[in-house]
């Protein structure tokens, strides 16, 4: 992705069963080598592509995080009662 550019950032969720479209989902994008700390979390939408549910948030100029060039990783978490599940994805790089 380039540093000008406001897209929407999905990071591919599996679910154990059902779907998890009907729980609130929040993304932290952190550096590479991060751990996300309790502000670093904002909150999400989800979506499908390809038919698999993804979790996803603009970032960029205008959107609600915009990390800069780097190589850095989007860290999902679900909020599903008991579970509040955080998945990592693979790293991805802004220049």
């Amino acid at each position: 992705m380039e540093r000008e550019s406001s897209e929407y950032l999905m990071t591919p969720v599996t679910a154990g069963s059902g779907d998890p479209a009907g729980y609130t989902v929040e993304v932290a994008v952190l550096e590479d080598g991060e751990r996300p700390e309790p502000g670093d979390w904002h909150a999400a939408s989800w979506g499908t592509d390809n038919g698999h549910s993804v979790a996803m948030i603009l970032i960029g100029p205008e959107g609600a995080i915009d990390p800069g060039p780097g190589t850095y990783r989007t860290w999902v978490r679900i909020q599903a009662p008991p579970e509040r599940p955080v998945i990592k994805s693979p790293r991805f790089t802004i220049s």
